[in-house]
């Protein structure tokens, strides 16, 4: 070990191991927010949410989030409650309670015409019900009658007569038109002494009318109801193909006609018809009769033009075989002549594949010639070189050799 100890890069009396030292925690790290105003911050009570559906339950039945372009609503997710709980309002009064019970009640047929309105793509929703809007719908106009008939002045206000029955309304606008009569009758004469523009302004009255919007929406369900009724039976009529494909079959059938619809096929189809009377039949029948005699008599003529025309072919036939009974001497020697010719044939595609194996042989032959002379040529260069550098090496070592005797 004595020739390795004074080498240089050595180290010497230094420790074997190396730590490298604790990494120091930095504290004082820097946490990244995403300070972007165009990130909008919500803040969300987790309480207040949990409070708020806390005993509820999501509905996803009638959920239609599609982009479709129709006149129904779109439907989200529904919640539910798990316990239904009155709204007991201890200051609630009697009219209020009907007009809450009355708009509730709208509500709830609103909601029932619309799914009766369900297309037929909807089946598997209205199978998952376990009511039956029609009836309820009947229920529900019987309960807003039955509403509409309480009599609100009894109650609260003689002026509130909003809820009443179109035939209360009347009667109510007659009493008072009656009421008006009689006071104004008994006060016409002094009045109009005194003060003719004052009667004027008295006997002036105002009414104002209203439109029912919720019959006339309950009528509206109802005749679009009827309107898809009527396209269920059309659809059942024509098919419930695609719609090109009906106007295209329409259009076949309507070909020729002047009136390209369904009426003027039925109105074609009518003349036709009353062509089969009773009346027409001996016309028809007669016509029928010239035809057959007609059709005879072209049936006799195609047949001797039939008959013509084979004995024409027949004709061409024998002619064919005649100058055929001159080549057919001739073609046992063809035969012979094609068979010897045959043999021929492969020979010279055997002598052909032979030349091109030959030639390919020839090729790698003049490749490996041509590659055995470069590698004499190298050899031949790397010979004189070797040769030369002898040389000089020879003549070096006769000049030491020389020079170390001069010195001796």
């Amino acid at each position: 070990m004595d020739k390795y100890a004074n080498l240089p890069g050595i180290a010497k009396n230094e420790p074997d191991l190396y730590e490298t030292p604790n990494v120091v925690s930095n504290s004082n790290q820097e946490v990244l927010q995403d300070d972007s105003n165009s990130v909008e911050k919500i803040l969300i009570s987790q309480k207040e949410a949990h409070e708020k559906f806390n005993k509820h339950s999501l509905n996803s039945d009638f959920v239609d989030f599609s982009d479709t372009i129709s006149n129904r609503r779109k439907f989200g997710y529904l919640i539910e409650p798990e316990s239904f709980e009155w709204n007991q309002d201890p200051e609630e009064s009697p009219v209020q309670k009907l007009k809450r019970l009355e708009k509730e009640l709208a509500e709830l047929k609103v909601e029932l015409n619309q799914v009766e309105t369900l297309t037929s793509a909807d089946e598997e929703k209205k199978k998952n019900l376990n009511f039956d809007p029609i009836n309820l719908t009947k229920h529900v106009e019987s309960l807003q009658k039955e509403i509409k008939n309480l009599h609100l002045q009894s109650i609260g206000s003689k002026s509130d007569i909003t809820f009443l029955d179109n035939k209360a309304k009347k009667q109510y606008m007659v009493d008072q038109l009656n009421s008006l009569k009689q006071v104004l009758g008994q006060n016409s004469d002094s009045k109009a002494s005194k003060n003719p523009d004052l009667l004027k302004h008295d006997t002036s009255i105002v009414f104002k009318l209203f439109a029912d919007l919720e019959n006339s929406d309950i009528n509206k369900a109802k005749k679009i109801n009827e309107l898809n009724g009527r396209l269920e039976n059309l659809e059942k009529i024509f098919g419930p193909g695609n719609a090109a494909v009906n106007e295209t079959q329409i259009a076949k059938l309507c070909n020729g006609l002047e009136n390209k619809s369904i009426l003027g096929l039925v109105e074609n189809l009518k003349t036709k018809m009353s062509l089969l009377d009773a009346e027409r039949l001996d016309k028809v029948d007669n016509k029928l009769q010239i035809l057959l005699q007609r059709v005879n008599q072209l049936n006799e003529k195609k047949g001797l033009v039939e008959d013509q025309e084979k004995l024409n072919r027949v004709n061409e036939l024998f002619q064919m075989m005649s100058s055929w009974k001159d080549v057919s001497s001739t073609v046992p020697v063809l035969v012979e002549r094609l068979s010897s010719l045959s043999e021929l044939h492969q020979k010279a595609l055997q002598f052909t594949s032979i030349l091109s194996r030959l030639d390919a042989e020839q090729s790698s032959l003049t490749e490996s010639i041509q590659t055995s002379s470069s590698t004499l040529n190298d050899l031949k260069n790397k010979f004189e070189q070797n040769l030369d550098s002898i040389k000089t090496n020879f003549e070096n070592l006769n000049q030491r050799v020389l020079s170390i005797e001069g010195k001796q």
